[in-house]
């Protein structure tokens, strides 16, 4: 994992510049990143600030530093594969998480987490869609492509509160749930819509290369995207979606069950957390290659790993189980480190000052979208389904809605034009709003509402049902 980490944050050139600046070669990269995490572990234990929101400060530092000329690291040589963090840094994430999700507490609350990482990312994303275009005046692509890149949620740093205060396990299952599925279905929207922006336009904006965000190339934009007609078959994408989601899904599962009947034939450790990796980049692979989910494809093998193959002791042993669980733990700690400093590195901090009011009023916007999307569908499944979720839920689902690295990835993922400038400013600001603002207030109103102990906590769900 450590390689894939520095690959991903590897320096494109390791010279020494002409004006005799010395810039960091790629031999560096490993220990300075490790002394970032080791800084960003010891402020997190002494203010209690999340570790990853750290790292995102130093990689905001480190970017504004290269803009006023201090060059601590190349930041113009600076250059990454978004697909490397798609491939080979959300799925131990997601992976890690899933393998502790515990299926009893998934299943009372599946319908509600599917339908919150499938539906509900639609209808934010059209909510989300509608009020970009008439409240902040986005032309209608760029407003539907923003919406559903930022659309699905991270519970990297949920999580990390999850374990300060003591909340039902149910509702960190459910959270943690919707952000591992959730991930996809964002990918697959927003795929559809930048498909429907080259059938419109062309390389007339996702090929245009224009770096800068300015009024002007937002109204050029806007001009572009409406001209043209855009054919959009709802039932044709409504299948291409079940297919992509489903797919991942069934290669997920199958992947899992073979490798579970691997197990068995080994009992060393590492052996064995070999062939977990294996089961987490083959389903990915897999999945890719033929055209489905492949961040489904994990969580599935995830949620199996951690329900069926660990929980037999003639299929996993307990020391070999406690050797895989640390070894991905700690492999999660670093992808998540890695996610963010990324994050903060490839911020442009200039840019998101220079267009704060829109940032803000895109930030407020994509609460409102979510606010649409989960209180109707959370309080449908209490009525219909019967998966009671208190309204105290609902309310820390909606302020845990955070932004994070896979809506960061969707949009590095664009060629460079005036409309990956748009969404990459907006994009940007409206991430390092959501890990600001929604830290603080979901922080205080789950210690103002989870003040409980265990029996308490339990005793408050069952009365809820």
């Amino acid at each position: 994992m450590i390689a894939t980490i520095s690959s991903a944050l590897a320096i494109a050139s390791s010279v020494v510049g002409g004006n005799g600046e010395l810039s960091l070669t790629s031999e560096y990269v490993i220990p300075i990143f490790l002394a970032m995490i080791f800084a960003a572990a010891l402020i997190s234990s002494r203010t209690k600030v999340p570790h990853t929101i750290v790292l995102v400060g130093f990689g905001i530092v480190i970017s504004f530093l290269s803009f006023a000329g201090v060059e601590i690291v190349n930041i113009q040589n600076f250059r990454i594969d978004p697909n490397l963090l798609i491939d080979f840094v959300i799925p131990p994430l997601i992976f890690e998480a899933m393998m502790n999700v515990d299926y009893k507490q998934f299943k009372a609350v599946r319908a509600s987490a599917l339908l919150l990482a499938t539906v509900g990312v639609v209808l934010a994303t059209l909510a989300g869609g509608v009020i970009m275009m008439y409240i902040a005046g986005l032309p209608l692509l760029v407003a539907f492509a923003f919406a559903a890149l930022i659309a699905p949620t991270d519970a990297a740093i949920v999580i990390e509160i999850f374990k300060r205060v003591r909340v039902p396990k149910i509702l960190s299952t459910l959270m943690e749930s919707e952000a591992a599925f959730n991930d996809s279905t964002g990918a697959i929207v927003f795929s559809s819509i930048i498909a429907i922006a080259f059938a419109t336009s062309g390389n007339a904006i996702l090929g245009s290369a224009s770096p800068s965000f300015s009024s002007s190339s937002l109204s050029n934009t806007a001009i572009t995207l409406y001209n043209g007609s855009i054919n959009l078959s709802i039932a044709n994408e409504a299948i291409h979606f079940m297919v992509v989601f489903f797919g991942g899904a069934g290669i997920g599962l199958a992947i899992a069950a073979a490798t579970h009947r691997l197990h068995p034939l080994m009992n060393d450790p590492f052996s064995e957390t070999s062939l977990t990796i294996a089961t987490v980049f083959g389903s990915v692979v897999l999945a890719n290659s033929l055209g489905v989910s492949g961040l489904v494809a994990v969580a599935v093998a995830g949620l199996y790993f951690g329900n069926v193959t660990v929980k037999k002791e003639a299929t996993m042993s307990k020391n070999v189980r406690a050797f895989t669980f640390t070894f991905w733990e700690m492999t999660a700690f670093f992808a998540s480190s890695a996610a963010f400093l990324y994050l903060g590195i490839s911020m442009n901090i200039v840019d998101v000052v220079e267009h704060f009011p829109i940032i803000v009023l895109s930030f407020f916007a994509v609460l409102a979208a979510r606010a649409a999307a989960i209180y109707p569908m959370l309080a449908a499944t209490t009525r219909f389904i019967g998966e009671k979720i208190p309204m105290t839920w609902r309310h820390v689902i909606m302020l845990g809605g955070m932004r994070g690295a896979i809506s960061l990835a969707l949009v590095a993922s664009l060629p460079p034009s005036s409309f990956k400038s748009i969404l990459q400013t907006l994009t940007f600001g409206v991430v390092l709003l959501s890990l600001v603002i929604q830290y603080i207030a979901l922080s205080k109103y789950v210690r103002n509402v989870f003040h409980y102990d265990d029996a308490t906590i339990n005793r408050q769900h069952n009365r809820s049902k």
